[in-house]
């Protein structure tokens, strides 16, 4: 090999390494995602401290990367009621036993429950939950359980009045949690129609069920200080949570859900600590608790900041954004025109995403809390069908792709680098 070409190779090998410990880094982010959809965490739920796990996992990174803590050990410290099932979980159907995850979920509100029961199937055609008192009379059901089409929406997570047991045909095997539990003798199960067969005639349901009251859960944050206007913050924001098991057979991984949200904003944090020049403003990263059961750790954040909430400039929320190949979802968009006009415009110039789609005003994640308070925030979702798993048991690390993160990397810290050039929006509501 001749000396110029190695010379060459050499200081193309440390322009790489420059720019990899400058900018994104892909194979960290799908470290993060692995780790925290690992079994070892159980779903980063309520059920083997999963969710703590998580939160020691995150301090534990933000310390390496020389992030300063926000709180004592990076964390602050809530608590919430929630229902968890830390037994088994046993759906019985003609004399077969239903994977659960897979076959079946049973409602998170449940309670304990070890009952037979026989089932009453009603018609495909039901398509309002009404309806159902027409042919049932809820005053004969001690030990029936009416079987409900997929046409009656979500019924099994609402229930129905007057009806003590029921189960829902569905092929949309989802979960979800509760922070409360229902009385004994309430059931409720959603059964995948590939698992049942059509006039099968009893089940047996058995689950152990758990209210945990005041449980104690954690958010975890950090800081790089800014060089300019260090008394004014950007929030990357994710949460960490997620549904956790329901038993000790059924693990929910939540890879995408949130996992990936998770990662970016560690990302984040290890860019701006590597590259302290770019924080013109301080910048936050923020990893969130008790999204699943309602927004609970990024409300307990903003009544109980640790800086001056009022001089936030912006937040952004990153939730399931590990895919990307259709474009990236910004909700509200409308709610603050001018910065949508600029990252419209910087995807535009640099085309990171095929379609940045225009979404209003929501408050379906962690965004929600600081908006409400009149702070600047957009919440990025990622779409594409590469990845479509939801709160099942398929949303696991090697399904992910992150199709477009290193584009979103870029689109949001090139937005950041041009956020002291918006105006600045008046902030706290009333």
């Amino acid at each position: 090999m001749k000396i110029t070409t190695y010379r060459s190779l050499v200081l193309s090998i440390l322009l790489l390494i420059v720019y990899q410990s400058n900018a994104q880094d892909r194979a960290y982010v799908h470290r993060v995602v692995s780790e925290l959809a690992s079994p070892a965490m159980h779903g980063r739920g309520y059920y083997k401290e999963g969710d703590h796990k998580a939160a020691a996992y995150i301090a534990g990174e933000l310390k390496k990367a020389d992030i300063n803590p926000l709180w004592d050990n990076y964390s602050q410290s809530y608590s919430f009621s929630i229902n968890t099932f830390p037994g088994k979980v046993i759906l019985r159907a003609g004399g077969r036993k239903l994977k659960p995850g897979r076959d079946f979920v049973i409602n998170p509100a449940n309670g304990s429950v070890d009952a037979r029961y026989q089932l009453r199937w009603l018609p495909d055609t039901l398509t309002k939950s009404h309806s159902v008192y027409a042919i049932v009379d809820t005053s004969q059901l001690e030990g029936i359980m009416p079987v409900l089409p997929k046409k009656l929406g979500e019924t099994y997570r609402s229930g129905l009045k007057g009806v003590p047991a029921l189960m829902q045909i569905d092929d949309n095997i989802w979960w979800h949690v509760s922070r409360r539990q229902w009385p004994s003798g309430k059931v409720a199960v959603k059964v995948h129609p590939d698992a049942i067969k059509p006039g099968t005639t009893s089940v047996r349901v058995k689950a152990k069920a758990q209210l945990l009251e005041n449980r104690p859960a954690i958010n975890v944050g950090g800081m790089v200080r800014g060089h300019i206007q260090p008394d004014s913050f950007v929030v990357f924001v994710a949460h960490y949570d997620h549904l956790g098991r329901m038993g000790n057979e059924a693990i929910f991984p939540g890879a995408s859900d949130n996992a990936s949200g998770t990662a970016a904003v560690l990302d984040l944090a290890r860019y701006y600590a590597a590259n302290p020049e770019k924080a013109y403003y301080s910048m936050i990263f923020l990893l969130v608790s008790g999204e699943e059961a309602g927004l609970l750790g990024s409300r307990h954040f903003v009544e109980n900041p640790p800086f001056d909430l009022t001089k936030t400039r912006f937040v952004i929320n990153f939730d399931m954004v590990g895919t990307g190949s259709q474009g990236l979802n910004v909700f509200n968009a409308n709610a603050n025109p001018l910065a949508f006009g600029q990252l419209k415009k910087l995807n535009g110039q640099y085309e990171w995403f095929g379609e940045l789609r225009e979404r209003g005003a929501s408050c379906n994640s962690d965004h929600c809390p600081f908006h409400q308070k009149g702070i600047p925030a957009f919440f990025l979702l990622t779409f594409g069908p590469e990845n479509r798993h939801y709160h099942n048991i398929y949303d696991r690390a090697e399904m992910l792709p992150f199709t477009r993160y290193e584009q979103l990397f870029e689109l949001v810290t090139t937005f950041i680098d041009n956020l002291p050039q918006l105006p600045w929006q008046t902030p706290i509501a009333e």
